[in-house]
């Protein structure tokens, strides 16, 4: 297991533009249970404590593509979407409007429900709707998402995702804790068998 330790620019561009989920990236793996907890362990920022023998007791589900990108996501045409109803100033309405054709488009008033604790996947919502909106123009953001999601799903490659999710989770670390207010709580393990490679994903904030 070789962990990356500096991830591609698309990384790092997401931070900078107001992306709260965290990514640690590895070489070389085999997929197992104790590389995905060392893995989890390096996701999570090192001055929270982890209790990986309590994360691995709360279970894990394997999910498939199409659970973890979630509603956020429309996954048959690969674009992220404004999940809900959204009224332009214009007075009329969109339903699930597709990101990238939100350029330019003042929004003044939506409704749209927050996954909950007990929903899987949602890595779509995850990516795109911190509690401060991402910089810069929604295309952008669509585009940098297709990025990230090749890089670590590559097309035509088999992949084992797994969603280890789970209501108690800050009870194994205060990280945790943030999310758990209302935004959310999240950490997957993405494994490409092919490749060896293997990603694990967390998130957690508030406002």
């Amino acid at each position: 297991m070789t962990p990356i330790e500096k991830l591609p620019p698309p990384f790092k561009r997401f931070r900078k533009k107001g992306g709260v989920l965290k990514f640690a990236i590895s070489h070389n793996c085999s997929g197992n249970h104790e590389e995905v907890l060392a893995a989890i362990r390096r996701v999570i920022p090192h001055r929270y404590d982890v209790d990986l023998k309590m994360i691995e007791g709360f279970g894990y589900h394997k999910i498939s593509e199409r659970k973890f990108f979630g509603d956020w996501y429309d996954y048959d045409r690969g674009n992220l979407v404004k999940k809900g109803w959204h009224t332009k100033s214009d007075g009329s309405t969109l339903v699930d409007p597709p990101l990238k054709r939100l350029d330019g488009v003042r929004i003044v008033s939506g409704a749209s429900a927050h996954p909950g604790p007990n929903d899987q996947g949602q890595f779509a919502y995850a990516f795109c709707c911190p509690p401060y909106p991402l910089d810069g123009r929604p295309s952008e953001t669509q585009s940098l998402f297709e990025e990230i999601r090749d890089y670590i799903l590559p097309p035509g490659e088999l992949s084992q995702i797994y969603d280890w999710g789970h209501p108690q989770l800050p009870k194994a670390s205060q990280f945790f804790e943030a999310g758990s207010e209302w935004w959310g709580m999240f950490l997957w393990s993405v494994y490409i068998p092919s490749l060896q490679k293997l990603t694990v994903i967390a998130g957690s904030t508030t406002d």
